[in-house]
């Protein structure tokens, strides 16, 4: 895909979002009635779905803080969602105020929401929430509001959680994140995570697989990948202690469950541009 070939895509209230599941999962807020009816399917597949949500979005503010404390000051944050407690520029800005942040959604949901939130937050010199996907990198790295927030001289802490699963291998994400680590100065730092069936238990397995078809109804479809196949997109990065871990255990700030049956379901790490 190359940049003449994104095109806005319009609010589709009869199918829903990934974003809006993501915000329905962590917040209990259905943004429309589609998204409660699919959201209660969803749950008689996995039960826990919102459990693990929030283990995406409690690892997503982990890695932030650490990569404050590692100097970092300047973050992009592709497939950030709706707005919702605890977002990036929030936890950045705890602990410096100075920290800038740059959101991109290809959900036009998702980018009014944060416009509004940014809006009301008077957050819009330090803040920016863009309109763009990541298939399609070059609209992402060139665009003014990145230009204007982002300095590629200085180290960058890019966040991609949750979001390579709805982006399948006929798009290369292999090629997009090999664009997106060559764009990083050295000394930045990229935070990911994936959902995976790969090492779940059985039972598991047998639902992941039934949530994989029902995000096929979806504007979003997903694709579950092996620890492995994850393990590729740090192609060019030194992980960062514990390496690939599931997304709850990633440097926890308090002791985890681990009966908790939402804990084998995601992967996450950091990798560090030396």
């Amino acid at each position: 895909m190359s940049a003449e070939d994104f095109e806005s895509r319009e609010i589709d209230a009869t199918r829903p979002s990934a974003a809006r599941m993501y915000h329905y999962y962590l917040s209990g807020e259905a943004v429309f009635d589609v998204d409660k009816v699919f959201g209660e399917r969803v749950f008689q597949a996995i039960p826990y779905l919102d459990v693990m949500a929030h283990h995406n979005r409690e690892f997503l503010q982990r890695a932030t803080k650490f990569m404050v404390a590692q100097g970092i000051r300047q973050f992009l944050d592709i497939g950030s969602g709706l707005p919702t407690v605890g977002n990036t520029h929030e936890v950045a800005g705890a602990l410096d105020p100075a920290s800038r942040v740059v959101y991109v959604d290809n959900d036009l949901e998702a980018v009014n929401r944060a416009h509004e939130l940014l809006t009301e937050q008077d957050a819009l010199d330090h803040t920016a929430i863009i309109e763009a996907d990541l298939r399609l990198p070059d609209v992402i790295l060139d665009h003014p509001d990145t230009r204007r927030l982002i300095d590629f001289d200085e180290p960058i802490g890019l966040l991609i959680v949750s979001v390579w699963p709805f982006v399948p291998d006929s798009d290369r994400p292999a090629e997009l994140m090999s664009r997106l680590r060559d764009a990083l100065p050295t000394g930045s730092y990229v935070a990911m995570s994936h959902a995976s069936m790969s090492e779940a238990p059985e039972e598991l397995v047998a639902r992941m697989a039934a949530l994989a078809e029902l995000y096929r109804e979806t504007s979003d479809p997903a694709t579950m990948r092996s620890r492995e196949q994850f393990a590729s997109f740090y192609e060019g990065f030194e992980l960062v202690e514990p390496g690939i871990v599931y997304a709850a255990d990633w440097r926890p700030e308090q002791p985890g469950d681990p009966q908790d049956p939402a804990r084998p379901c995601n992967f996450a790490a950091v990798g560090y541009k030396g």
